[in-house]
């Protein structure tokens, strides 16, 4: 039935779509605020809000018909600006660098997978990064946004790239939430 699809079983919250018999935010709030009592109050704060929504039932989908296309696109052959590096140090390289690997079956980040010639493609992102800082002489900033999963095994393996930068100037982690 409806009222046990929706229901509160062991870790994990099943929402199979039936909003009038989904469990309020009020019920089920405690164990996932457990679950996060290291996070910050604001990944907290948000975490809660986005709950609340899905278990209101709400459409969250923007329907095609509120959707506008986009008039002109400037083509990327006719773009006539001179490069400048001086913005390169204006400038700063951001990666996404966690998420759904454990969820593959891995055990670390899928940026320190070998890919050609025994680099991993964090390897290939740090050395195309510090080509880009020799070419231009410039001081470009490189961060990569790891997850709780990621975080220490690819500041490990970007330990020999010092030039890139070391620990919180490298990277910032993404909020940890409980599976709903």
């Amino acid at each position: 039935s409806c009222l046990e699809a929706s229901a509160c079983h062991g870790n994990h919250l099943f929402h199979l779509g039936c909003a009038k018999m989904a469990p309020t935010l009020e019920e089920v709030w405690g164990e996932y605020e457990q679950k996060m009592t290291n996070e910050t109050k604001a990944a907290q704060d948000a975490f809660k809000y986005n709950l609340g929504v899905l278990l209101s039932g709400k459409s969250v989908m923007i329907p095609d018909s509120d959707l506008k296309g986009v008039d002109d696109v400037h083509r990327y052959e006719n773009i006539t600006n001179t490069p400048n590096a001086k913005y390169l140090s204006q400038t700063v390289i951001l990666k996404l660098n966690g998420g759904l690997g454990t969820g593959m079956g891995l055990d670390k980040a899928k940026s320190l997978l070998m890919v050609t010639g025994g680099c991993s493609f964090l390897d290939l992102i740090a050395k195309q990064v510090a080509s880009m800082k020799k070419q231009y002489n410039t001081d470009l900033r490189f961060m990569l946004m790891n997850s709780f999963s990621t975080s220490a095994d690819t500041l490990e393996a970007l330990a020999k790239y010092r030039d890139l930068g070391t620990g919180s100037d490298l990277e910032f982690v993404q909020n940890k939430a409980p599976k709903v």
